[in-house]
């Protein structure tokens, strides 16, 4: 089943808030890096993944630092608190420089827009983030990059290394892209935190949400 055909189902199967098991999975099919599911060795995450419960954190459905034989037991035990949810177990991310949002929405004058800007707990307290029409190429990607708080955290700071903005900037361009050819079926994507490693050595999606239209607006 095409990317496009697995929007259109869940489109018909009512399905709007997608959760991040299903989102990521639909992501890295379109080449953004995700991290590896069920590792054999290092610290993972645990999540429950569920349409109902966007915000996992907030309702106790995140496991951080955990070791392989460890997380069956803990998914387990989230799976008995919330029935029909997905159990995911992932590397944990450990050598991130930064964390980065990466969002599309249909912006009622301008149509599909492309946001991204310093991510986590970041968002808020920053509001840097970078707008820009959907789709942006990588080149349009790295002038956001180059804008504002944003840049001096990818530069890195007390003498970290710098990050990797080249991924950054594909990963930008690919998910503006892919918004931009489906916003008849998806109202907004959000990937936050995207884990941007060293420069030269990638990224990961750590989390990520897509919203879909309703089935009578398509």
């Amino acid at each position: 089943m095409s990317v496009r055909e697995t929007l259109e189902n869940w489109v018909r199967q009512g399905r709007q808030v997608v959760h991040e098991a299903d989102a990521k999975a639909l992501l890295s099919e379109i080449g953004v890096p995700v991290p590896e599911r069920d590792p054999a060795d290092g610290k993972v995450v645990v999540k429950l993944c569920h349409d109902d419960f966007p915000h996992k954190s907030d309702h106790g459905l995140v496991r951080l630092g955990l070791t392989p034989a460890d997380a069956p037991n803990a998914a387990a035990e989230m799976v008995a608190r919330v029935p029909g949810g997905v159990p995911l177990i992932e590397a944990m991310e450990q050598n991130a420089q930064v964390e980065w949002i990466v969002g599309c929405k249909i912006d009622a004058t301008f149509g599909p827009i492309v946001l991204a800007g310093p991510g986590g707990v970041l968002v808020e307290l920053l509001d840097a983030g970078e707008i820009r029409l959907a789709p942006a190429t990588t080149e349009t990607a790295l002038d956001m990059l180059g804008q504002g708080a944003g840049a001096r955290l990818l530069d890195g700071m007390r003498g970290a290394p710098a990050a990797d903005r080249a991924a950054l900037a594909d990963l930008i361009s690919r998910i503006s892209v892919f918004f931009a050819q489906n916003a008849d079926l998806i109202s907004e994507i959000e990937v936050n935190p995207v884990m941007v490693r060293a420069d030269g050595r990638g990224l990961v999606a750590a989390d990520a949400l897509i919203v879909l239209h309703d089935a009578a607006q398509t």
